[in-house]
């Protein structure tokens, strides 16, 4: 295992102590060896042999050690193996090399050698059956789902300081920054790197003064260094979304790696009493229009939003359908195209909601300031105008529950005797554990809560009623969501299913950790480690 870099050193001890404890080398010829003995089918081939050969037959000695190819010939190799058609693996060759045709001829010899090959020299008893390509789904990363919704709900400017894994986010936009809106009517985005945090949501905080849809892309650690402005946006009442995608913590914690650690923090970010939402998406396809209602809900209610995403969701490849930009509504509030004279930006009004000028806009001229102020924007100490404010500004809370629809608030998937809470990209692992249960005659329910701050009490309350035991699965190793749900309803978790080792949650683990609660076989606190 010494000569394997990309496996980190404690996985090579471990590795190498469990091929030694079989009698067997602590090397990868050890390793094949053990998987043989464990049922493994291998198949040896030499990638450079491979190469070798097409050079020969085709002529031409550039081929030789050209590793850039492995990647091709490894999938190649395995769909001949299986049996697979290779017409879509050659479409998908052209599809990426139209705009080189040479390149295109070369690596689909390369891909037809590979595939030949395998079928020719291996023999294996399954094969996969072709499936029929479905309308309208499509191949997307974790970032697509956001980066794509800030274009379709017309977020026209996103800052950010690098971080991973956030940064995917802002790269994708950068190289995506001019686009077609409607009838070809040319669009872009302006994506800022900024010196550091603060700055950045500094200047999407700018950017939404004068108007402008703005977001700010980042990770744990970033969002802690941008609190300050947060607070500002929140006493100053100024939309902004703040897309977080969380990893392990605390401090740098894993950076690379894979956590929903911000759940608490994200609720409690800022100093003094201040309104704002948290919201959290479950899947790829979801965050899509989830960003677009992120926007919606800080225009609105003139708030900071913060849309938890994590590394899981941020990193996954998966096929979903296809995001329809026609399906996203841009609301803006109480954004008026003209203000009179005598306009005020922080007027106290009937539903707590003032009418927003924009920066530059005729007579909608106003002051901001991070301190406490009257109704027209100056510094105002008075205490009856600071609990008037207070009020409005706190009102907000009451009527993001009134105002945003229950089912983007919590969505369930049936109420059971044995029920599943859960937040963000734990539900993927959840839904197929389930349907995994339910083969085996178990039926679970699962509620996943979306709006986590203001938290929908009421709501969820209500659902969980005919529930009799209650499992609270998620990603972070104080079940952050158990002390939220009690904090805001007085319920307990019966049971919590947790995992922090800086790896993604699986179905077979959540399944087994089920299937453990259901036979009264689990610990209160079961953690998952590795799913062996």
């Amino acid at each position: 295992m010494e000569d394997i870099p990309t496996i980190d050193e404690t996985d090579k001890k471990s590795i190498a102590g469990r091929l030694l404890s079989q009698d067997k080398q602590p090397t990868m010829a050890g390793a094949l060896e053990a998987a043989k003995e464990r049922g493994v089918r291998l198949y040896p081939v030499s990638f450079n042999v491979l190469l070798d050969d097409l050079a020969e037959k085709t002529g031409n000695p550039r081929m030789r050690g050209l590793v850039r190819m492995h990647n091709t010939m490894a999938v190649a190799l395995s769909l001949g193996l299986l049996g697979v058609p290779p017409e879509p693996m050659l479409e998908a060759i052209g599809k990426v090399f139209e705009k080189n045709a040479r390149a295109a001829g070369v690596v689909k010899q390369t891909a037809e050698h590979a595939y030949s090959h395998a079928v020719a020299k291996f023999d294996y008893a399954a094969t996969l059956p072709p499936v029929e390509k479905q309308p309208r789904i499509i191949l997307a990363n974790g970032f697509h789902g956001t980066a794509l919704g800030k274009i379709a709900c017309g977020c026209r400017l996103q800052a950010y300081y690098p971080i991973t894994p956030a940064t995917d986010e802002s790269f994708y936009l950068e190289s995506n920054a001019v686009f077609d809106v409607v009838d070809s009517r040319p669009g872009s985005i302006a994506v800022v790197q900024t010196e550091d945090e603060l700055s950045a949501i500094g200047v999407a905080a700018g950017g939404s003064l004068t108007g402008v849809r703005s977001s700010v892309a980042t990770s744990g650690p970033g969002l802690c260094l941008m609190v300050e402005i947060l607070g500002w946006a929140a006493i100053s009442e100024t939309p902004l979304v703040i897309t977080d995608y969380q990893r392990s913590g605390p401090s740098s914690g894993i950076a690379t790696k894979h956590g929903q650690d911000d759940l608490v923090f994200s609720i409690s970010a800022g100093h003094g009493d201040l309104a704002k939402i948290v919201y959290a998406s479950g899947t790829i396809g979801e965050s899509f229009y989830d960003t677009g209602n992120c926007f919606n809900y800080a225009d609105i209610f003139q708030v900071p939003v913060i849309h938890l995403m994590d590394r899981f969701l941020v990193t996954s490849v998966t096929t979903c359908k296809r995001f329809e930009p026609r399906l996203v509504r841009i609301k803006r509030g109480k954004m008026p195209d003209s203000v009179g004279k005598d306009y005020r930006r922080f007027e106290i009004t009937e539903d707590g909601i003032s009418p927003r000028s924009r920066l530059g806009l005729d007579d909608g001229i106003f002051w901001t300031t991070g301190t406490e102020s009257n109704e027209a924007g100056h510094l105002d100490e008075n205490p009856a105008m600071r609990m008037k404010m207070m009020h409005k500004r706190m009102s907000r809370l009451g009527l993001i529950l009134k105002g945003i629809p229950e089912k983007e608030q919590v969505t369930s998937f049936g109420v059971r005797e044995y029920t599943v809470v859960s937040w963000g990209s734990a539900k993927g692992p959840i839904i197929d554990a389930i349907k995994m249960l339910k083969r085996d005659g178990i039926d679970i329910g699962f509620v996943q809560i979306k709006l986590l701050h203001p938290f929908p009490a009421d709501l969820v309350t209500s659902l969980l009623k005919d529930a009799r035991v209650i499992i609270d699965v998620e990603a972070n190793y104080s079940a952050q969501l158990a002390s939220v749900l009690k904090q805001n309803t007085g319920m307990d978790f019966d049971y919590h299913i947790l995992k922090y080792n800086g790896r993604a949650m699986t179905c077979t683990e959540v399944y087994g950790a089920l299937k453990k609660v259901v036979r009264n076989e689990a610990e209160q606190r079961e953690i998952l480690t590795y799913d062996t």
